[in-house]
C-alpha cells in the first residue's frame, strides 16, 4: 500500500536591501554590515535549498544583488515594489505565489539565520503542517522567524516589533518543540552573532568574518571560538 506524499512547501524569503539591513549590528575592523547581511541571506537560502519538503522558494526584494544570488541558487524572485515594509513585501510574494498556482502550505522565513540547518527547518515545517497557521518565535521570544499557513490566503503576516505576541493573539499556533536553536537565532547584534558562531555558522558568514585569518569584529566581553569546516555544534550558553 503506497503512501501519499505531503504537498511541498512554498517558502518566501523577504530580503531588505543589504545597504539598509542590520543597522543595529555594529562592526569593526572594516567588516561592513551590508556584507554580513548578504552572507546571512546566502547561508539562510542555502539551508532552505537543502530542506526536505520544500518545493518553490520565492525571494522578494528590491536589492539587485540579492535577486541575482537567489536566481543563481534556483529560487524565484519577486520585485519588492513599492517598498512599503516587510509585511507588504510578504503579501506581494504571496500574491505572486498564488498567481503561479500555489495552493498548498506556505511559510515565510526571515533571512538572517546564519546558523540555520536544513534539518532544523524541516522539523519546524513538519510541526507546522498540522495547523492552519503556525509560527516559530525568535530566540528573544519577542519576534518571529517563521510564519506558516496551510493555504496562502491564511498567512496574515504581522512581522516586526513584538510579532510573536501579535501572531499568537491572531490565533496562530506557536511551535515550541522541536528544539531548533539555529532556526530561532536571527542575528541583529554582536551578541547574537557570538551565539550563532557557537552554534556553527554557514560558510558565507564564516568567510565574511575572516576565519581564514582576517580580523573578526569583537565587542566587550565577547570571545569568538573558531568553528571548523563541517562542524555544527548546537546549544546556546
Amino acid at each position: 500500500m503506497s503512501s501519499i506524499a505531503p504537498p511541498a512547501w512554498t517558502l518566501v524569503l523577504p530580503v531588505k536591501p543589504f545597504t539598509q539591513a542590520k543597522s543595529r549590528l555594529a562592526t569593526r575592523h572594516g567588516i561592513r554590515r551590508s556584507d554580513l547581511a548578504r552572507a546571512f541571506f546566502e547561508d539562510t537560502l542555502g539551508a532552505v535549498r537543502t530542506t526536505t519538503g520544500v518545493g518553490s522558494v520565492l525571494v522578494v526584494t528590491a536589492d539587485r544583488q540579492a535577486a541575482a544570488i537567489a536566481r543563481s541558487a534556483g529560487a524565484l524572485t519577486v520585485p519588492d515594489e513599492p517598498q512599503a515594509g516587510l509585511n507588504a513585501a510578504i503579501r506581494t510574494a504571496v500574491r505572486h505565489a498564488q498567481h503561479m498556482g500555489a495552493d498548498g502550505p506556505i511559510a515565510v522565513l526571515t533571512c538572517d539565520l546564519p546558523a540555520l540547518r536544513g534539518a532544523e527547518l524541516a522539523e519546524v515545517l513538519d510541526a507546522a503542517a498540522g495547523h492552519a497557521r503556525a509560527f516559530l518565535a525568535d530566540h528573544t521570544r519577542r519576534g518571529t522567524t517563521l510564519l506558516a499557513a496551510a493555504h496562502p490566503r491564511w498567512l496574515e503576516p504581522s512581522f516586526e516589533g513584538g510579532s510573536r505576541d501579535r501572531h499568537l493573539a491572531a490565533g496562530a499556533f506557536e511551535i515550541t518543540d522541536p528544539q531548533v536553536p539555529g532556526a530561532r537565532l536571527d542575528v541583529d547584534t554582536l551578541d547574537d552573532l557570538r551565539r550563532a558562531r557557537q552554534l556553527g555558522l554557514g560558510r558565507h558568514t564564516r568567510a565574511v568574518l575572516g576565519q581564514t585569518g582576517t580580523a573578526v569584529p569583537r565587542s566587550p566581553g565577547l570571545t569568538y571560538t573558531p568553528v571548523r569546516e563541517g562542524t555544527a555544534p548546537h546549544g546556546l550558553h
